[in-house]
């Protein structure tokens, strides 16, 4: 056996290779670049890779889910086995197996070994309350013990990983280990396992003393393990931004796993966790390691460059002492609005492009960054100084790993975010880029919601013609806080837009619940991929070939003719009738015939005869059009007269297909058939048309071009964003059409049939995609874990942003309706996983139609006919509560009359039941129509969010929606009456509420938001409990932040249950004594919030000085809404009355 050490790029990777070409994969992604690639692969390649030769070769029972990337080592002395290859699989349950990599094992793994220690339990999601997840933690289901990915030392037999526990004596003591574990036999090594503890120096959240701690509980290893000149570093980040937390690398000696290096993230500051979807930090030949950091503290007092924080971007560390040094970094320059949305960097592995200086990723905000490594641009004032950014859709979140591959041909980037297609972008080594303009985009539905694919590659070398991406993701489900199916896919490297195969294409190849966050691995012939199922399943070639000659036989019952059939009993069609107790004879002469009309041209594949006594000898199987000119496609010479079951495969095609006989059986004989069956499918005489492009246009709308058909008259098009399930179906009498009401930033698919001369239709075309544009920056993108579309047949484009900086969504909308037997609307959406109480305030509506729609809706699926509950205003016909509970069926709908913008709405689903209530100030709740069992939601994951209709395709509608939350739907004993705040002269925050009843009420949280996004608990004051009497409450926030402040409160009972209140707006500092107007251009509404004065009165004027609208405050509100749908375009003055001050603002109408 030979040990090579192979270099792919900088990064130092060792394989072995034996007479057999075995390779290992002994690290998360294969090697230290995280490319993803085995360029070692000898046996798949883009032919035998395909249904019939390719697939499930066995399954490996595990005890639990898995979120680490199985490992491969070849050539493993195991005791008592002998030499094996070896598969090694981690587990939620702390278990990890060993298991034969090439075949099922009677008796199972080779070992396995539990690292939960006696006494103690792995963690489950429902230890951890994180207040931003609502107090409730989804993104694990269960168990969460082994989750990164363990990493082997091949030379020293050696596998590390890390393993949680928690005490179950009651004093819930969370705990990680570093174990080192002997390849061959599972046991631990000297000195191993080591608890993982750690300090730095630091005035950072959590610190105590100057000095922060690693927090195990808290702290969620999710990366890769790291081995890089004999240290084992481990990354961590948080569960759902709980803090207080930080990112945190640490790294240990591999041999006597001494802890050699600490560092941190943000020392001076918080969180800016490490987490990549799974992938393992990057390192180079030099030792430099690459990582990507999440949400989090950029810089120190102001200046974002300085190296002790790094939140929100991408590090290059340096191994220096006992710590790492920040050599190199990248931060976005808008890294704060970033922030605010939670869009921030940390979601996508990070890639070494092998010999170049180029660095890849991905961040939530829907871009791949391009870098220069070695000098990967700081942070800007107003731009990136990046190589490239490139623009991949808002909803493309980028919760995915990025895949490599370089062959003769091509060297290729990829890259499959959800909610978007798969991209194959080149690599172009002379201006040391990515030729976005040479893209191969596919035309296969990925992954949607909020968890994308999971990328690896492989081939033989550089041979064009074995490379495949292999792509794991969830089908047609949102995999982020839900069990979903999976599928794994095989794509031509070289071409993306080609599949190869997939695990639905066989019923026995079905992957079962998908894995998220881990990428397939291929090593060997074989792709292991764990799954949410508790299963490894290995597939491989499987020795077989693909029988595509499986139809029915098209030959039955149909019309006969023979050259001669001298019995009345036995004639031509008694061969045609699928009976086998009749036949047809025929005269005893050597050259008898007989054949049948199959009434339209066949593509021909196989034709069987079954004999009756005798089968012939010598005899032709001829095609013909007309029945008279005849083309021989088989010729039988030299048959065995005694096999009675012929079966010919043919390649021809025709109308008639005749058997016409040389020599019969017997000397003088005759030709007698029970039974002539004949295989293969209609001649396409109307193809679908190919050869597409697609070119954006100036008005948003797609250009799509493509060869015509010689024989078509017409086409149809179907075309459908990739997040919505219905196709928009339009037709053309030509070879282009200009695909309308396309939303910006969005990858889209379209398909394209031909009609021929005779009405005749072709099949659709294979799928092809596209993109568009870029949305404009005066809409700013939805926070992460939101998607956005058009649902149904509109005529308008709409569009959805979030105003972080005020809690604000603004949604734009067409379409006929919401309501009859399909939809027509704009959608701003997210997934839910159970039970939900969704509220918020229609700050504001235009008044283009009175039956204009906008409020909070609930539904199965994004088809338009899907079932469906929804609680909203219209603008001119008041509140309306309806629902639908057939899918494509009739829509029930409750309308009280009266409420109007601003008015607030709350739609409460518990198990599949639904329910609608209103409300004029968001603490007095009238229900709207009944509780409705609609028949969907107890079990599958449902779609929630905002969604707004024009009721008139041919105009957009507007709406403003603010105070957003939810909650626990549960009826809490309590009544609130009000809740206020006040600027204390810039000291400090005072809060205000009373209750008008309380029972059972445990305590309130009072919860402040400074980016848009992140409410966090800064005060927490206890109830009276039981009261049936008013009861006040106070409460001050001594720390707020500079600017504006966003408090709620969040009401919590007894057994757990809580709601939240309205926001409201407290503005300090210097830059707060004015009143902010905002947005501004305006369309139908904007806002004010008051400065150090309460508002008195607003009146707006035009330019002429008349007065156009007029606002008493006379409930002393520190957030005002001015509605303005009605006021036509133009400039308009906002005076703004105070006490004792009088304020001017210049407002611009759209």
């Amino acid at each position: 056996m030979i040990k090579l050490k192979l270099i792919l790029g900088s990064a130092l990777v060792f394989c072995t290779v034996s007479a057999s070409a075995q390779v290992d994969v002994l690290t998360q992604h294969n090697d230290l670049n995280r490319t993803g690639w085995n360029n070692q692969e000898t046996q798949l390649n883009i032919k035998n890779v395909k249904t019939g030769s390719f697939g499930k070769l066995f399954t490996d029972t595990l005890d639990d889910k898995v979120f680490a990337q199985p490992l491969v080592a070849s050539g493993v002395s195991m005791p008592g086995v002998g030499t094996r290859n070896v598969v090694y699989v981690a587990t939620v349950n702390n278990t990890v197996y060993a298991y034969d990599a090439d075949s099922v094992r009677v008796a199972g793994a080779f070992w396995k070994i539990s690292l939960t220690p006696s006494g103690t339990r792995p963690p489950k999601n429902t230890d951890l309350t994180p207040p931003l997840c609502g107090g409730s933690y989804n993104d694990f289901s269960g168990n969460m013990g082994i989750v990164g990915t363990p990493v082997i030392d091949k030379t020293a037999g050696t596998l590390y990983v890390v393993s949680r526990s928690v005490t179950t004596d009651g004093t819930n003591v969370f705990v990680q280990y570093l174990h080192a574990l002997d390849i061959k036999t599972g046991a631990e090594r000297a000195g191993s396992p080591v608890t993982i503890a750690a300090q730095v120096n630091g005035t950072g959240d959590g610190n105590v003393g100057g000095v922060i701690s690693f927090d195990p509980k808290k702290q969620n290893q999710r990366p890769g393990l790291l081995l890089s000149n004999g240290i084992v570093y481990i990354g961590w980040a948080s569960h759902c931004d709980w803090d207080p937390y930080h990112g945190w690398l640490i790294g240990y000696d591999a041999t006597t796993l001494q802890q050699k290096i600490v560092y941190n993230t943000t020392p001076g500051g918080g969180e800016g966790g490490i987490w990549m979807s799974g992938a393992g930090p990057a390192a180079d030949a030099s030792g430099n390691i690459y990582v990507t950091t999440g949400n989090g503290t950029v810089g120190v007092s102001g200046n974002p460059s300085d190296p002790t924080n790094r939140g929100e971007g991408v590090i290059k560390l340096t191994p220096s002492g006992s710590t790492l040094t920040v050599s190199s970094f990248f931060t976005p320059y808008n890294f704060s609005a970033l922030d605010a949305a939670d869009l921030d960097f940390g979601s996508s592995n990070i890639i070494l492009i092998p010999n170049t200086t180029l660095a890849t990723c991905g961040s939530k905000e829907g871009r791949i960054y391009v870098l220069n490594r070695d000098n990967m641009g700081g942070v800007g004032t107003t731009s990136n100084n990046v190589v490239q950014a490139i623009d991949l859709g808002s909803s493309a979140h980028m919760r995915t790993a990025l895949g490599y591959y370089k062959g003769t041909s091509n060297e290729f980037v990829y890259t499959w975010p959800e909610n978007a297609l798969l991209k194959a972008f080149p690599v172009n080594r002379v201006a040391g880029n990515l030729n976005v303009a040479g893209t191969v985009v596919s035309g296969i539905q990925g992954p949607i919601g909020n968890s994308g694919a999971m990328i690896s590659t492989s081939s033989n070398g550089a041979v064009d013609s074995t490379g495949i991406v292999w792509v794991s993701h969830s089908n047609n489900c949102d995999a982020n806080q839900s069990r979903c199916p999976g599928i794994l896919r095989a794509i031509n490297a070289n071409d993306v837009t080609k599949e190869l195969w997939n695990s639905n294409m066989v019923a026995n190849d079905n992957v079962g619940y998908y894995s998220k966050f881990v990428c397939p691995t291929i090593t060997n012939g074989k792709v292991y991929l764990p799954t949410n199922s508790g299963k490894l399943l290995v597939y491989g070639l499987t020795g077989g070939s693909t029988d595509t000659c499986n139809g029915s036989n098209v030959a039955l019952n149909k019309t006969a003719a023979a050259s001669s059939a001298p019995s009345g009993s036995n004639p031509p069609s008694a061969a045609f009738d699928g009976n086998l107790s009749t036949s047809w004879v025929s005269n005893s002469t050597n050259g008898e015939w007989i054949y049948t009309d199959l009434t339209a041209k066949y593509d021909l594949c196989r034709v069987i005869l079954r004999w009756q006594t005798t089968a012939a000898i010598d005899y032709n199987i001829d095609v013909s059009d007309d029945a008279s000119n005849w083309t021989t496609i088989a010729t039988i010479r030299g048959a065995n007269s005694a096999t009675l079951t012929s079966t010919i495969n043919v390649h021809g095609s025709g109308r008639y297909v005749r058997m016409l006989g040389v020599t019969p059986g017997t000397v003088g004989g005759f030709y007698a058939l029970f039974e002539m069956e004949v295989y293969g499918t209609p001649t396409v005489t109307c193809a679908p048309p190919g050869g597409f492009s697609t070119t954006n246009q100036p008005d948003g709308s797609v250009l799509l071009n493509w060869q015509a058909v010689g024989n078509a008259t017409g086409y149809t098009i179907q075309y459908r964003n990739v997040s919505v399930t219905d196709w928009t179906t339009i037709t053309s009498n030509t070879n282009s059409v200009t695909l309308p009401a396309l939303s910006c930033g969005y990858d889209y698919l379209y398909q394209v049939a031909s009609t021929c001369t005779g009405g005749q239709q072709s099949a659709y075309s294979s799928p092809g995609g596209f993109s568009t544009p870029t949305c404009p920056a005066n809409c700013p993108p939805l926070p992460t874990r939101w998607s956005s579309a058009d649902i149904g047949n509109i005529g308008i484009a709409g569009s959805a942003c979030y105003l972080s900086q005020y809690l604000v969504y603004l949604l734009k909308g067409s379409g006929s309706d919401i309501g009859g037997t399909a939809d027509a609307f704009r959608y701003a959406y997210f997934t839910i996983a159970g039970d939900d109480q969704i509220v918020a305030r229609v700050a504001a509506q235009d008044a283009t139609d009175p039956n204009n729609k906008a409020g909070i809706m609930i539904r199965e699926n994004t088809s338009a006919g899907s079932r469906n509950a929804y609680i909203g205003i219209t603008s001119g016909n008041g509140a309306f509560f309806q629902y639908r509970s057939a899918t494509g069926g009739s829509t029930t709908t409750n309308t009280v009359a009266g409420p109007k913008a601003p008015y607030w709405v709350k739609l409460v689903k518990s198990g599949p039941n639904f329910a609608g209530y209103i409300s004029s100030n968001g603490t007095s709740w009238a229900q709207v129509g009944p509780i409705i069992n609609l028949g969907f939601g107890a079990i599958t994951a449902t779609y929630g969010g905002y969604a707004i209709t024009s009721h008139n395709n041919t105009v957009l509608s507007s709406a403003n929606f603010d105070n957003f939350s939810q909650s626990t739907p549960s009826p809490l004993p309590l009544i609130l009456t009000s809740f206020t705040g006040k600027n204390m002269n810039d000291q400090y925050a005072a809060l205000q509420w009373t209750t008008g009843m309380e029972q059972n009420v445990d305590h309130f949280e009072v919860e402040r938001c400074l980016d848009g996004i992140h409410f966090r608990t800064v005060l927490t004051v206890k109830a009276v409990g039981n009261s049936q009497t008013e009861q006040q409450y106070t409460g001050d926030d001594r720390a707020p932040g500079a600017g504006m402040n966003y408090y709620r409160l969040k009401e919590v009972d007894l057994d757990g249950n809580f709601t939240y209140s309205p926001v409201v707006v407290v503005r300090m500092g210097k830059k707060s004594i004015e009143p902010l107007v905002y947005p501004n251009p305006v369309e139908s509404a904007f806002n004010i919030v008051a400065g150090r004065e309460i508002i008195k009165e607003v009146n707006v004027y035009d330019v002429s000085g008349r007065r156009s609208a007029q606002l008493i405050n006379t409930s002393a509100l520190s957030t005002l809404l001015i509605p303005c749908p009605n006021l036509a375009s133009g400039i308009y003055i906002v005076e703004i009355k105070t006490d004792t001050q009088r304020y001017l603002k210049k407002v611009i109408k759209r």
